[in-house]
């Protein structure tokens, strides 16, 4: 384009006859504007980028400030980084979306729900007319709006919308805490809209959620419980408010006790039932590693890893002549297993069937670990022994270095 503008003045001052200098003078002109107009865009450019800059700074400021509780500077930030997306990307991108949701929370954490209510209303309106009306986050928009409508008493318009969040995250088919989550918030405005047996419901749904995700003993179930006692109290039922106080004191202590909800072993008779059950193999395989012999369920995790270990097909652990002689008594069995559960931990963690020469280390440097605590419940065991004393010479890695290449080539020996 600049060059047929040049062609055209070039070719009108020579058609017209005017001096050579005139030409000259008028070319630089151009070519100033030219270069002049360049720098503007490239500017322009420059700017854009700073500003997204800008607003990702003041999205991380947003969050500290948050953690501090300082509410009312986090407000401010986020509303300063809400003015640079909307200049940016305008109110219908979901980036913007998302960070306008963001700050009705903060409003809420400052005690401010109505002012939270009425931007999470708009943000969720934004979002399901631009983005999407049926998925996982425009449900939690909707059930977000219903906890702030609680907040301000308007029982009905909550339980409606949590309704709908409700009807849209069960048809994507997860059985997951955010699940529980609305489960509960549909519970509570149940009971403050005067529905309390409706209430029950929904709050023994959730606790089942909860109970399937993180176990009876965990601090979300726990947490819950006194709702559900709250429940059974407003609808006059003492026996099963009794019941339920009496469960939140029995887990407590036994959690306390460092009792926490494990799988119970059972006959694994595929590698696909094994895979299946790979989370709770970890689960036990973790219990077992950072809990002395003597506590509660140890055999009961050590009985599910070896059942698991058996028969899957995501592990193949190698043991090898030396390590082998962990298995040949009942006092060194327990370490034989630790030494299985730390080689699977590391093939689950790094999705590998056999472990390479580091983390083999590593496997055995946990067993150590585990070997320190109890041995005194034991009695000392002369290859870990060996192993310690070698670790604090600084010699270990030489000596299971050795160990790996001597198993590796003669192939798992399990």
């Amino acid at each position: 384009m600049w060059s047929c503008i040049v062609w055209a003045f070039k070719k009108k001052f020579e058609n017209l006859h005017i001096e050579k200098i005139i030409y000259s003078v008028v070319m630089k002109r151009i070519l100033l504007t030219i270069a002049a107009m360049m720098f503007v865009l490239s500017a322009w450019c420059q700017t854009d980028e700073v500003t997204r800059q800008q607003a990702d700074k003041l999205d991380s400021i947003t969050i500290k400030l948050m953690n501090q509780k300082r509410y009312e500077d986090a407000i401010k930030a986020k509303e300063r980084e809400l003015t640079i997306l909307k200049t940016l990307y305008g109110v219908k991108d979901s980036t913007y979306i998302k960070q306008l949701a963001f700050s009705a929370k903060l409003y809420y954490r400052n005690k401010q729900p109505k002012e939270a209510a009425n931007i999470i209303e708009k943000a969720t309106q934004l979002y399901a007319d631009n983005i999407s009306n049926c998925d996982g986050l425009y449900a939690f928009y909707l059930d977000n709006l219903s906890l702030y409508q609680v907040s301000l008493e308007e029982y009905g318009k909550a339980k409606e919308n949590c309704r709908k969040a409700l009807t849209i995250y069960e048809k994507l088919g997860k059985q997951d805490y955010d699940l529980a989550i609305i489960l509960m918030h549909m519970a509570e405005a149940c009971h403050y809209n005067g529905e309390t047996s409706e209430a029950l419901k929904y709050e023994l749904r959730a606790l089942n959620v909860i109970s399937s995700v993180y176990g009876k003993h965990s601090d979300e179930y726990l947490g819950e419980l006194p709702y559900l006692q709250k429940y059974y109290d407003a609808l006059g039922d003492e026996k099963n408010a009794k019941r339920v106080e009496e469960s939140i004191s029995r887990l407590q202590k036994e959690k306390d006790e460092g009792y926490v909800d494990l799988p119970e072993p059972i006959e694994f008779k595929s590698e696909e039932m094994c895979r299946e059950h790979n989370d709770d193999a970890m689960k036990c395989i973790q219990y077992y590693l950072t809990h002395k012999l003597s506590a509660p369920q140890s055999k009961q995790a050590s009985q599910y890893v070896m059942n698991w270990c058996i028969a899957s097909g995501d592990v193949s652990i190698s043991v090898g002549e030396e390590l082998s002689i962990l298995a040949t008594s009942e006092k060194m069995m327990d370490y034989f297993v630790a030494y299985i559960a730390a080689y699977s931990y590391y093939c689950l963690t790094n999705n590998t069937k056999e472990l390479d020469e580091q983390n083999f280390m590593k496997a055995i440097d946990v067993l150590l670990q585990f070997y320190k605590p109890n041995r005194e419940l034991t009695g000392n065991v002369d290859l870990l022994d060996h192993y310690l004393e070698l670790q604090e010479k600084g010699e270990l890695e030489t000596e299971l270095s050795k160990v790996f290449a001597k198993q590796s080539a003669n192939g798992n020996g399990d």
